[in-house]
């Protein structure tokens, strides 16, 4: 009955890892961001209780960062798995390929890539209890895809695909992995 105990107990935290693992990313990310936030003199603005632990399935913004001259409006992404490449289409929806690795006789390693199923993008709001005050600033519209995967690309609507720099626009986003949206609240004007 131990041995099931053990079993049962190895898958538990097999399955748990990802999870776990996002967590942990996500309570660094909530310190690093009040870190420079208080460093810079930016005003932090949650728009829910656990705004750190945003889904990208939800729609409203989670939080605003207020510097002297833009507003920040970020919407979380999470890639619970990091082995994988995220992919977001032109028609506005996104996927996550996979891969599958076999060895090979000399060693070495054959991927086989694994495309999961297309899901529409969420409409974000990233407007969700935003400030009258904050109109006459220059608002920002960030999708901070955090913990970052593998990889991020855009496939155009003929096929072809391009790796995805952070700060380049998809579907009207700026994307964003976590130091490079540190070091735009550190230069922020």
């Amino acid at each position: 009955m131990l041995f099931w105990y053990a079993v049962g107990t190895l898958v538990l935290v097999v399955i748990a890892y990802p999870y776990l693992r996002c967590l942990y990313k996500r309570l660094a990310l909530a310190r690093k961001i009040k870190t420079v936030c208080k460093k810079k003199g930016h005003a932090l603005h949650k728009t829910h209780l656990f705004w750190f632990l945003g889904s990208k399935q939800t729609t409203s913004c989670d939080f605003y960062v207020e510097g002297a001259n833009e507003v920040f409006a970020v919407k979380l992404f999470g890639m619970p798995k990091r082995l994988c490449t995220l992919i977001f289409n032109e028609d506005g929806s996104y996927f996550i390929r996979r891969f599958i690795a076999f060895l090979s006789y000399d060693a070495s390693a054959v991927r086989f890539p694994i495309d999961g199923k297309a899901k529409a993008m969420p409409s974000y709001d990233f407007r969700f209890r935003y400030r009258n005050e904050w109109e006459i600033k220059t608002p920002r519209r960030i999708l901070l895809v955090h913990p970052v995967s593998m990889e991020i690309r855009r496939r155009s609507l003929r096929g072809n695909e391009t790796i995805v720099g952070a700060g380049e626009i998809v579907n009207g986003m700026e994307i964003d992995s976590l130091p490079c949206l540190l070091n735009d609240l550190e230069h922020a004007r």
